[in-house]
């Protein structure tokens, strides 16, 4: 089959007329006079007509021929033959994939050089025509040209981030579905990892998907947090190892460059490492695992605020439960008893947790100390059922109990307030509004089963030490990803220097991964930024082609090295005809020529 790049130079084949018109309208017919000389003339005539009539015939289809080649030249004709590399005019969108994964050592060679390798054969395959848009692990859209197509992949390095691969696919299909070109094409390089696809809509463009034939063993560190979030004494490093990698490793805890625990664990453990901090303040930690294949998940950076244990006063209002909690505490060195935070059923001193009065009457007045204080906080009515509390202020209490949860079985609607810290039946149910956190029950067991709970004692730990005390926010975020500063922060601070806020109080999470502080305006410190590798990169098992069609349509496959470049562009291996016509046509324009001279060489002989 013959296709035509410029079809509109088809065109021009009305010019092959033009020799037909001028031979006819150059062909005379001489007048008959009848005289003695002409009897000889037309004895003359008939012997050289045959002849004649050959040439003439002979140039005339010589000369159609000639404009017949040069117009289907100036069409730039291809044919499925089997062999070339041209083909229709075609929007290209192409995913090289250099995410974190892409950073395995396979057989000596990064997985991601055989990306890039593949990925220059692919452009250097492109024709002048057609239209490339390429897609990085910084998933960002780039329109760019062959050269500058080129210069960018070869630049390219693992970055510490995910891509997602169904996402990269849906957005080129949006891309080349635009574009004015007939042929729509989308070429995926990467390993194809199963943990990269999203849902979402099917592909409408021609999806080619091709991965590396290696595939590399890994263990990493999916996970690192510690418990409590603020120490005071103690405290533990819960870690979790990820992988498919069978070989045990050595697990280490470094904290300002210094080890300080260290166990030994399999890909799929979790362990607990138990601290006692030697220093008050922030911390920045980093859990370590022997390196292997993909170095870029061996570390998990975490912050630990070690803090002075909380001064609690526990008054009446607060209950009975509450206090002998307290009281246990205090014999375990995690809070001292006596002067700073208070806890009671009314709103005293700076810091002060607050609980409602059991005698409902008394619930105006606790609003009056509310208002009196400038606080927005208010107590409302009080109502009876069964919710499951649960929120950002029970977080590493509820764990604790091995599945288990709050149950509230009374409470006071709550109102107002800066942060809600814990909700029951979707309403607030803790509260917290500058030094003072209002509970919307108390802490008995007719109102909640929380003081006859294995983790009531824990509760209120976290409540006074980690909330009450002064807490300041922790957020984990992968590389690149948006972060909304905390309230009072301007800029987050790291190794690296400082990374300002925008005017929406936002930050872009910086690329290398580490432990950044968020600080105030003044200096302070008003929390900390934890960035580290998306998990779900360490997970090396390769996609299945019934993932991928369900993912992306039918119009997508998996392919080989022959296989892609076999589909690429369509599909089919095109040769490109134009310089065949030309030197067909340079052919025919020699013969004409050597045609025309015999003819007029005859033609002055005879005369």
């Amino acid at each position: 089959m013959i296709a035509f790049l410029q079809p509109l130079a088809l065109l021009g084949l009305a010019a092959a007329a033009i020799p037909a018109i001028l031979h006819f309208l150059a062909k005379r017919v001489p007048p008959t006079v009848w005289f003695p000389a002409v009897r000889y003339l037309e004895d003359t005539e008939r012997e050289q007509s045959r002849r004649l009539k050959l040439r003439h015939l002979l140039l005339l289809i010589l000369r159609t021929a000639l404009i017949v080649c040069v117009v289907l030249a100036a069409a730039r004709p291809v044919a499925d033959v089997g062999l070339g590399s041209a083909h229709p005019p075609t929007a290209l969108g192409l995913v090289v994939d250099n995410s974190l994964s892409s950073a395995a050592i396979v057989e000596g060679r990064r997985v991601l050089d055989r990306i890039v390798e593949k990925a220059l054969e692919v452009i250097g395959k492109l024709a002048e025509q057609d239209q490339l848009w390429v897609v990085t692990a910084d998933g960002v859209v780039r329109r760019t040209g062959r050269l500058e197509a080129l210069e960018l992949v070869r630049a390219l390095d693992p970055l510490p981030r995910r891509l997602d691969l169904g996402q990269a696919v849906r957005l080129l299909d949006r891309v080349v579905s635009a574009a004015p070109l007939a042929e729509r094409e989308i070429v995926v390089l990467s390993d194809l990892q199963r943990t990269a696809w999203s849902a979402g809509d099917t592909a409408g463009a021609r999806v080619l998907l091709w991965r590396p034939a290696v595939r590399a063993v890994n263990r990493s560190v999916d996970s690192a947090r510690s418990e409590p979030s603020v120490w005071t004494s103690h405290g533990e490093v819960v870690v979790a190892l990820g992988g498919n990698s069978e070989i045990p490793a050595a697990v280490r805890l470094e904290m300002n460059g210094r080890e300080i625990a260290r166990s030994v664990a399999r890909a799929g453990d979790r362990l607990v490492m138990s601290v006692t901090p030697t220093r008050r303040g922030w911390q920045a930690g980093v859990v370590r695992t022997d390196p292997d294949e993909l170095r870029l998940d061996d570390d998990w950076y975490l912050a630990v605020r070690v803090a002075e244990p909380a001064e609690v006063t526990v008054e009446s209002g607060a209950g009975r439960y509450v206090a002998e909690a307290l009281e246990v505490l205090g014999e375990g060195g995690r809070v001292r008893l006596g002067g700073g935070v208070i806890v009671s059923d009314r709103v005293a001193g700076t810091r002060t947790v607050v609980f409602p009065p059991s005698d409902g009457a008394l619930v105006g007045n606790l609003n009056r100390q509310l208002a009196a204080r400038g606080l927005t906080l208010r107590v409302g009515e009080r109502i009876e059922g069964e919710w499951r509390a649960e929120g950002e202020g029970l977080a590493g209490v509820q764990s604790e109990a091995a599945g288990g949860w709050i149950t509230v079985k009374k409470r006071h609607r709550l109102s107002g307030g800066e942060a809600v810290l814990a909700r029951a039946g979707g309403e607030p149910w803790m509260v917290r509004e500058g030094g003072v956190i209002l509970i919307g029950s108390r802490l008995e067991e007719d109102w909640t089963d929380l003081p006859v709970s294995a983790w009531f004692v824990p509760f209120l730990d976290v409540l006074v030490n980690r909330l009450a005390a002064g807490e300041v926010r922790v957020v984990n975020a992968s590389p690149g990803e948006a972060v909304r500063l905390p309230p009072g922060a301007v800029r987050a601070v790291g190794p690296n220097g400082a990374v300002e806020g925008d005017a929406e109080g936002a930050i872009t999470a910086p690329v290398e991964p580490g432990v950044y502080f968020f600080v105030g305006a003044a200096g302070d410190t008003a929390g900390a930024l934890q960035v580290n590798h998306d998990s779900r990169e360490s997970r090396l098992d390769p996609v299945d082609a019934r993932v991928v069609r369900g993912t992306l349509g039918t119009r997508a496959r998996l392919v080989g090295d022959r296989a892609l470049s076999r589909e690429l562009f369509g599909g089919a291996a095109r040769a490109d005809l134009t310089l065949p016509f030309l030197l067909l046509a340079l052919a025919l324009a020699a013969v004409e020529l050597i045609v025309a001279s015999l003819g007029t060489r005859q033609t002055a002989g005879k005369e």
